[in-house]
């Protein structure tokens, strides 16, 4: 599979641990890694990307970096204390490991995912687990993108449609479509070929100590994984008792293993909208099953108008085989 990963991604997050599979994984050609701000600034996450890269031995794979805020969402004082440090622009920036030795591709993000599915009409995949912001942009750049991509998977919203619907940014508001609702509002709208995970689904996953021991542990994982593992997630569980950390941990990879493997998931087919309007519902996502309804005495169908593209919604999973494919991917 030729795969973009469009990630907003930190040290040994959920998009690292992602990316490590993407990284290794034999069914995936990875075209390259699309830094969108949103949990950090835009820097760190460039240098993160870059650094995986370095401990994965995989500095082939090009990282170009994109937007460093959103289309139009300023940061409120509200952003200032919760979780996501987009749009920060701290003067220096630190890694555990230290920073990357390598530089970023010096294409804009938006750029490189026009150029390669161009490249390559109908064979990219996008797997974006961020704000929508490079998407959205490169779809307005090149909209005829929309017919020659392959498929488009986004981790983003959390619909009230079905249980575990609650936001995780406000009550309503899942954190990559509050960060850039417009933008999520325009990739929604395009008419991709795009399956939606929602925080509903990945709320079915979560982080196990022995699924982090099994991997600190291998001597059989690709370059650079065990020890990531080992040094920088084997050490949250080290408060005894705890036997499961970083409950989102598997997030991201979620969206990556629904690309490959969509058998392992439940899915049905809705109109989703994001909400652009100021307000408590800024950034909510609505999602319904388009029927008919009666209004008065005229027959017609729910919405009036100006109805989003239909998407396929992803509600369930088999976690199990979800994590197996981890482990395979990895080498674990």
């Amino acid at each position: 599979m030729k795969l973009i990963y469009d990630t907003d991604i930190g040290w040994m997050n959920d998009d690292c641990i992602a990316a490590l599979f993407a990284l290794h994984s034999p069914r995936i050609e990875l075209l390259g890694v699309t830094p969108v701000m949103g949990n950090y600034d835009l820097k760190l996450e460039v240098a993160a990307a870059l650094r995986l890269t370095e401990f994965a031995a995989r500095t082939d794979v090009p990282v170009s970096a994109g937007f460093d805020r959103p289309l139009l969402h300023e940061r409120s004082a509200y952003a200032d204390q919760m979780w996501g440090q987009w749009a920060t622009h701290p003067e220096a920036i630190e890694l555990p490991p230290g920073l990357p030795t390598i530089r970023p591709d010096p294409r804009h993000a938006v750029d490189f995912i026009i150029e390669q599915i161009k490249a390559a009409p109908h064979e990219v995949t996008i797997v974006a687990v961020g704000p929508l912001t490079n998407l959205a942009v490169a779809i307005r750049k090149a909209p005829e993108i929309v017919t020659l991509v392959k498929s488009v998977v986004v981790m983003g919203g959390a619909l009230q449609l079905y249980p575990g619907g609650w936001g995780n940014s406000t009550p309503v508001s899942e954190f990559n479509f509050w960060v850039d609702p417009e933008a999520a509002r325009i990739v929604l709208r395009a008419g991709l070929p795009l399956a939606l995970l929602p925080m509903n689904v990945c709320r079915k996953t979560h982080l196990p100590r022995a699924f982090v021991e099994k991997i600190a542990a291998s001597t059989t994982a690709r370059t650079g994984t065990a020890k990531l593992f080992r040094d920088y997630l084997l050490p949250l569980f080290a408060m005894e008792g705890i036997q499961n950390h970083l409950v989102y941990g598997l997030y991201d990879f979620s969206a990556i293993a629904y690309a490959l493997e969509p058998s392992l998931f439940r899915s049905e087919t809705l109109s989703v909208d994001v909400v652009t309007e100021r307000g408590l519902q800024y950034g909510m996502s609505i999602g319904y099953r388009a029927g008919s309804r009666i209004i008065g005495h005229t027959n017609t169908s729910f919405p009036v108008d100006d109805a989003p593209p239909p998407v396929t919604v992803v509600h369930d999973m088999d976690f199990d085989a979800v994590v197996a494919l981890y482990l395979e991917g990895i080498g674990a």
